[in-house]
């Protein structure tokens, strides 16, 4: 598998993810990306199902309460709303 990639276009939450889980501190980041951008690969962040059905391992960016919104928020705002990474196997269906 490539190099882990990170999709958030949150400054936070990258710096959340990359200061709390060593095996993204030096991963790839983007803002958006298709679907050949994620095949096969390991995705942290938030994609849309059809995208993260794609991906070797996904690693989703949940909350325990409601998550910051309104303004960008700092990794300490997503600790304090309980920020995990949950990681799922999403399987398309035909």
């Amino acid at each position: 598998m490539n190099k882990p990639l990170i999709v958030s276009r949150h400054p936070g939450a990258i710096a959340w993810l990359r200061e709390n889980f060593t095996w993204l501190r030096d991963a790839e980041v983007r803002e958006s990306v298709t679907a050949e951008d994620v095949t096969e690969r390991i995705v942290a962040g938030n994609l849309p199902l059809y995208l993260a059905a794609l991906c070797g391992e996904f690693h989703s960016i949940e909350f325990d309460g409601p998550p910051p919104r309104g303004a960008e928020y700092t990794a300490s705002d997503m600790d304090a709303a309980g920020a995990r990474l949950t990681r799922y196997r999403v399987e398309r269906i035909d």
